[in-house]
């Protein structure tokens, strides 16, 4: 008799604990209803942006840091090289944009190199047997860049602004 009385006790508690808990709960995860402020209007302000060597210093230390990552870590990860090889090409064509055209195109010779080795890593494993050419193609063009297209050899190079005649754009399949 008592351990009938003991057991509808803890059913009741169990039944009362789990009703309050169970609103208590949905209130908790229930969403709220936004309230609706009143938008907010900011004036943009346009910011003339020119060609200067501190802009061409930032994506040349940016292209440097790709570069360095790829030689150092080329077949170790697909994915991460295709990335790497991405950053380069991207950072290469904004310095190339800052160019006058003689300049540009000599950059444009590098970036198509440098483009065929992009198609290599995305459409060939990297491995053991392979990695030394296109290392070796990396390397080089990384020395070649460098002495060319250092922020100090090409202050009286860029451009006055970036409206002036486009950089000679170089194909995709050469």
């Amino acid at each position: 008799m008592v351990m009938k009385k003991i057991a509808c006790l803890l059913v009741a508690f169990a039944l009362v604990v789990g009703m309050t808990g169970c609103d208590a709960v949905q209130r908790k995860f229930t969403r709220k209803p936004k309230t609706t402020k009143m938008p907010r209007i900011y004036q943009v302000k346009k910011y003339e942006k020119t060609p200067s060597p501190e802009l061409y210093s930032k994506h040349f230390a940016y292209w440097q840091s790709w570069q360095s990552e790829i030689i150092q870590s080329l077949g170790e990860n697909a994915k991460k090289d295709r990335r790497c090889m991405d950053e380069i090409l991207m950072q290469l064509g904004d310095m190339q944009n800052m160019l006058v055209k003689e300049k540009a195109d000599e950059l444009g010779k590098h970036i198509a190199r440098l483009r065929q080795i992009r198609d290599t890593i995305y459409h060939q494993q990297i491995d053991r047997y392979n990695r030394g050419p296109v290392l070796t193609e990396l390397e080089k063009q990384d020395r070649l860049i460098k002495k060319d297209f250092s922020v100090s050899k090409i202050k009286n190079y860029l451009k006055k602004s970036f409206d002036e005649e486009p950089a000679a754009e170089v194909e995709e399949g050469k």
